[in-house]
């Protein structure tokens, strides 16, 4: 056999070998499964709570109001309140033309619920988010029926916790009390959920909420949810999905408002056949909460 003829069949060989690498290279192969991740929503969050429902707050430690349906002598009073609340927490309370919270005034109160009560206000949340690991306030309503008879603004100050999200509590000598009295305090436990509560600032938090994946040869499959726990709309959201240190392919996330979620399903997303790993990270153009719920590693399992 001449040599040429020789050369011809070891490259016909090689072609061949290269081929079939490259057909085994691409073929799915069988399914294997990623670790499952889930977001621990319970972690960090206050313990025991005395309000309406865990975790509630406004999105600012500046909370606006508006009184100006009221009387002077009951405006005084609950801006006497509002100072008070502003003594012993971390909230500040302004005046403001876009309140979050309304407060009205009026000589006429609703009917008591029970023979011999009086009712000498009304307060609470009345738009609500649930942004899982907090329930945001959006707007609260007080309204102020009868005149102060203490020397502190006691029926203020209980209107105004309710509007903060805080719930009735059954210690006589707590301003929470149903029925108020003169020597009613501000509790302690209240004042401490308030500045844990806050603690955080005023900003928006993405993270990954759930992630499922699975890889067929170098075919990935995953789905994936995306949420906004934060207080601030998040704008110009993007996933990437890296592995190693090579971003295999950036994902458009667009804006996501106060406690909204995406999801996204992605299938056959060619990525390297040896892979062991794989690394979603989700990004803001704004300031966030916190970037280490951002970043998600999943393995395979077993691997």
């Amino acid at each position: 056999m001449k040599l040429i003829e020789v050369l011809s069949v070891i490259f016909l060989f090689i072609v061949l070998f290269i081929a079939l690498f490259i057909l085994w290279y691409n073929l799915p192969g069988t399914p294997v499964e990623f670790q499952e991740y889930k977001f621990n929503v319970s972690e960090g969050l206050f313990g025991k709570s005395y309000q309406f429902y865990p975790n509630m707050r406004y999105p600012d430690r500046v909370i606006g109001y508006s009184d100006e349906a009221c009387s002077p002598e009951k405006q005084r009073d609950f801006e006497r309140a509002t100072g008070i609340i502003e003594q012993n927490t971390i909230l500040d309370f302004t005046k403001s033309d876009s309140p979050q919270i309304v407060v009205f005034c009026s000589d006429i109160a609703s009917k008591p619920e029970e023979e011999g009560h009086f009712i000498a206000g009304e307060g609470g949340p009345t738009e609500i988010i649930n942004a899982s690991k907090y329930a945001i306030i959006l707007a609260g309503k007080i309204s102020l029926y009868r005149p102060e008879n203490c020397d502190k603004p006691q029926v203020a100050i209980h209107e105004l916790l309710h509007a903060l999200g805080f719930d009735h509590n059954n210690n006589e000598e707590s301003i929470m009390y149903p029925v108020t009295n003169c020597n009613q305090e501000l509790d302690q436990d209240i004042i401490n959920e308030i500045n844990s509560l806050y603690s955080d600032l005023s900003y928006a938090d993405l993270l990954i909420e759930d992630l499922q994946a699975n890889k067929s040869g170098r075919y990935l499959n995953f789905d994936i949810i995306i949420a906004n726990y934060g207080f601030r709309k998040a704008e110009n959201s993007t996933l990437s999905l890296k592995v190693g240190d090579s971003v295999i392919n950036s994902f458009n996330v667009g804006k996501l408002d106060i406690g909204s979620k995406k999801s996204l399903s992605v299938s056959n997303l060619k990525i390297p056949r040896s892979t062991q790993e794989i690394i979603f990270e989700i990004k803001s153009s704004q300031p966030e909460l916190s970037k280490a719920n951002n970043v998600v590693k999943i393995g395979l399992i077993g691997g």
